[in-house]
Order: structure tokens, then C-alpha cells, then sequence
């Protein structure tokens, strides 16, 4: 976890709607909205250690606690297409998700970046109740320069990964939470970019509800920027769970996933042998 506490408030309006071009599986979204963060540590440098010393002057001291404020104004645009021809279980179809956030320069506010993620997933029904899912996923952050210290780029829009991925990492199975990727001090700072891919092979039990097991590999990395992003440096897993979606509760599961490669702690330390096993209980993720 980050060497601080963070406090956030927000508002923003969503407008939507549904594209006949290029067909009329299209739909695309846009947000505007504002918010203001707070990020509260009990010693000063917890809070430098992360956005560097370049943020002391706007640091304060209040409630025995070093305090570091920011706000933010950014549009969000969703596009996507979708032609699955089930949501709890596709059997063939695909989905496609592009989603661009600018945040901060000419809007305002300190927080001060834009970034693209790409999201392709594929249904291939082999037999009657087994399907093959495939999932590849690639995300860039990039800062914009400004001159202030208050300028950030705030924990929760960087890329994390590594075990379910909650509350707002990317999943990556037979690893522990959050722990893929660039490290501070004793922490996961998140990186600029990642690429990620992963396939399932998904048989069903039950309709209703729906449940079914399934087997998976996975192979993913972050990245601080895109200059040393190596696509044959992932680090891999495989092993299998299962899922029920249960009503009111959405999506509940269990998987055991076993990591081929060293964490990057683990790395560091000059553990360079398979990570192991790993458990992971996935409650209300979305379906995918």
C-alpha cells in the first residue's frame, strides 16, 4: 500500500450515446469532471518519497498530519464496440473498449496528464459449452510538464498490477496484489505504461445461475515509461478457478494461479526463481 492516506471528493456530468458509423455496435461516452484530493502521511517524506521534493513548499501540517493538496479538471471519452451475443457468457463476438483521459493543462487544476487505454477481448466457441476468451489490453500514460511543484499525476490514474487488481490495478493472476511494476521505497508507485494479454478456457456449468470453471495463462508488465517497454519481458502465469454471478451481488470467484517469474521485489532482493502460488478470492469484479 502507499505510504499515505488520500481523501477525495468529486463531481462531474456524462453524456452518451449510440453511433450508427461504423455500425451500430458503436457507442461512445463523455465525462467532464472536477475533483479535489487530499493525501495525508505522518511524516513529511512519506509524502516527497513519492512525488519528489519538488512539492515540499505545498505541503502543510495539521491534525499531527503533513497534508498534500491538489484539484483536478479532466474530460474522459469511452468508446467502444461490442457485438457478444451474451454478457454473463459469450460464446463468439468480441468487445472493444479506447479510453482517453486528459486531465489538467488548459482545463486547470494540478493534476496535470492524459492518457489512452486500449482493451480487445474475443469469444471463439469451441464446443457447446466450452469458449475460448483472449484478452489483450495496452495502456500510456504521459505527464504534461508544467511549471509548478503542485503538479501531479495522482496515484489512482498510473497503472498497477498483480493479483485481482482491486481496487483500480489490472488483474494479473499467481502474483500478489499490485506488486507488478515499478516500486517506491516499500510500495507500488505504478508505472506509465502496460501491456497485458491473457486467455481463458471457460466451460459452462450452469445458466442460471450462471457459473462456470475455467483455465487461464497470463502474461503482463508495467513500465515507468515507454522507452525501456520490452513485450518479451512479461511476467507469466497459468492456473484455474471459477465464477458465479449471484444476484445483487455480481460476480464472485476463486482462482490459484502459479507465477513463473520473480515479482519485482522479489527481483530486487535477487530472488530470481518462479514467484509460486498465489490465491485470489474476486468478489463483484465485472464481467469480461
Amino acid at each position: 500500500s502507499l505510504p499515505f492516506d488520500t481523501k477525495s471528493y468529486g463531481s462531474g456530468i456524462r453524456l452518451g450515446r449510440r453511433f450508427n458509423w461504423p455500425d451500430k455496435f458503436f457507442k461512445g461516452s463523455w465525462r467532464l469532471q472536477g475533483s479535489i484530493r487530499q493525501y495525508l502521511a505522518d511524516n513529511e517524506s512519506d509524502l516527497m518519497s513519492y512525488y519528489s521534493s519538488s512539492i515540499e513548499d505545498y505541503i502543510t501540517y495539521n491534525g499531527n498530519k503533513y497534508i498534500f493538496s491538489t484539484s483536478g479538471i479532466s474530460i474522459k471519452q469511452y468508446i467502444s464496440r461490442d457485438n457478444r451475443d451474451h454478457p454473463e457468457f459469450p460464446t463468439q463476438g468480441s468487445q472493444f473498449n479506447w479510453n482517453f483521459t486528459l486531465s489538467g493543462s488548459f482545463l486547470g487544476g494540478d493534476e496535470d496528464y492524459y492518457k489512452n487505454e486500449f482493451n480487445f477481448k474475443w469469444y471463439n466457441k469451441i464446443i457447446n459449452k466450452l469458449v475460448l476468451h483472449q484478452n489483450f489490453k495496452l495502456g500510456v500514460l504521459n505527464p504534461i510538464e508544467v511549471n509548478t511543484g503542485r503538479s501531479v499525476v495522482p496515484p489512482s490514474a498510473r497503472f498497477l498490477m498483480g493479483g485481482t487488481g482491486i481496487p483500480y490495478g489490472e488483474m494479473l493472476r499467481g502474483y500478489s496484489e499490485n506488486m507488478i511494476g515499478p516500486l517506491g521505497t516499500s510500495f507500488p508507485k505504478g508505472g506509465n505504461v502496460m501491456l497485458k494479454y491473457s486467455l481463458e478456457l471457460r466451460y459452462l456449468i450452469s445458466e442460471n445461475p450462471n457459473m462456470y470453471v475455467l483455465v487461464f495463462a497470463d502474461a503482463g508488465n508495467v513500465w515507468d515509461n515507454i522507452n525501456i517497454v520490452d513485450p518479451f519481458s512479461l511476467r507469466r502465469s497459468m492456473g484455474f478457478g471459477g465464477r458465479v454471478m449471484m444476484p445483487m451481488l455480481g460476480m464472485l470467484g476463486y482462482d490459484i494461479g502459479y507465477g513463473f517469474d520473480s515479482s519485482v521485489e522479489e527481483h530486487l532482493l535477487g530472488n530470481n526463481s518462479a514467484h509460486g502460488w498465489e490465491y485470489h478470492f474476486i468478489f463483484g469484479m465485472p464481467i469480461n
